[in-house]
């Protein structure tokens, strides 16, 4: 295991900046993790930090990973009386709206009116938006300070859908604190456990990853699959896994959190999986590749831009390939080291001191610094 993190030294030049964060909700998901790793960095270099969370979610005990320092509120009530709350404790702050659901939260916006503000885009949202959408999110955002967009896929799509201007628009990239153990690939009987983080919501796809492992198992390959996440089609892939006759080929984990549980699961992993239709820059992906596992991802441009070479990429409406590429991965331990290695090497680009420092120069040209 690699050494404790040094707490970081504060930071003179940010002297009196304060941030707030401000979210739809803080619940249990890569957009919070982005959050909570931002949110804690800053506070170490000496921004006040202040997450706000527009509504109480059903899942919030990832709120437990914020420094103590980190000032955070979860508002509630009526629209009104919550919009009146936005407005008082952003007073005085450079407000970073983060919010994950494609949606424009208009009123919100216009509660924000002469705070320095900057708005994250985390995915890219084309099936969740329309012409009209579209048009308006480009209005209010012609207020905005900066925009940041996590790829350069989702500033295509910001400019490209959104129709903002491209100077407006600064890729960010997602990171992660790289401290797993080396690993060791610890099946050598032909078979293969991969791993999925993700929630389970119908762009994530899943059921597609459900029917590559079936079609694995067909062919004889002694594919498992862990899957860790949960979400609103948990049930029907409970039940497609008994169709598909692998339910004994699955473990279910719910949705787990906490770093200690989910590093020794991919640890023991030989590969991990994604079939997403549409992502931004998944920190799933990027755990996967610090713990040095081959990547098995959907053909979408934004994985190819997290993975590289380091990834092996099927496309998501067919299944079967996903099932050859699992079928090769099985066979072959000499490609997943190669791969591993290849992904634990990419992990060092998504550096999060250059994460944090580049969110700080954004928040200082927003105040004038």
């Amino acid at each position: 295991m690699s050494e404790p993190r040094k707490a970081a030294a504060p930071d003179r030049s940010v002297s009196g900046l304060r941030v707030c964060l401000l979210v739809r909700y803080f619940t249990v998901g890569g957009l919070e993790r982005v959050v909570t790793s931002l949110a804690n960095e800053l506070v170490a270099r000496g921004v006040e930090v202040r997450v706000v969370a527009l509504a109480v979610a059903k899942r919030n005990a990832l709120m437990t990973e914020l420094d103590p320092r980190v000032k955070t509120v979860s508002l509630s009530g009526s629209p009104a009386r919550r919009l009146a709350a936005v407005a008082r404790l952003t007073r005085g702050h450079v407000v970073h709206i983060h919010f994950g659901d494609g949606r424009i939260h208009p009123l919100v916006r216009f509660a924000l009116r002469g705070r320095p503000t900057v708005v994250s885009y985390h995915s890219v949202y084309t099936h969740r938006r329309t012409w009209l959408r579209n048009r308006l999110d480009r209005c209010l955002n012609a207020r905005v300070d900066q925009v940041i967009a996590v790829s350069e896929a989702v500033r295509d799509f910001c400019t490209t859908q959104v129709g903002l201007p491209a100077a407006q628009v600064e890729v960010v990239p997602n990171a992660i604190r790289v401290d797993c153990p080396e690993r060791v690939d610890e099946r050598g009987d032909g078979g293969l456990t991969v791993i999925s983080l993700a929630g389970l919501y119908p762009h994530k796809n899943q059921a597609a990853v459900l029917a590559g492992v079936a079609e694995a198992r067909q062919r004889g390959v002694d594919v498992r699959l862990r899957v860790i996440g949960d979400g609103p089609e948990m049930a029907d892939l409970y039940r497609r896994g008994l169709v598909l006759g692998i339910h004994e080929a699955i473990e279910w984990y719910g949705q787990v959190w906490r770093r200690d549980l989910v590093l020794p699961l991919l640890m023991s992993s030989q590969a991990f999986v994604s079939a997403s239709r549409f992502e931004g820059m998944p920190i799933s992906i990027l755990e996967a590749m610090a713990a040095g596992l081959p990547l098995v991802l959907s053909d979408i441009p934004s994985h190819h831009e997290t993975a590289g070479d380091a990834g092996l990429y099927f496309d998501p409406d067919h299944p079967q390939q996903l099932a050859s590429v699992l079928e090769s991965l099985a066979k072959d331990a000499p490609q997943r080291k190669v791969l591993g290695e290849a992904s634990l090497g990419r992990s060092g680009l998504f550096d999060l001191d250059a994460f944090t420092a580049r969110h700080l120069r954004v928040y200082q040209r927003a105040v004038g610094r």
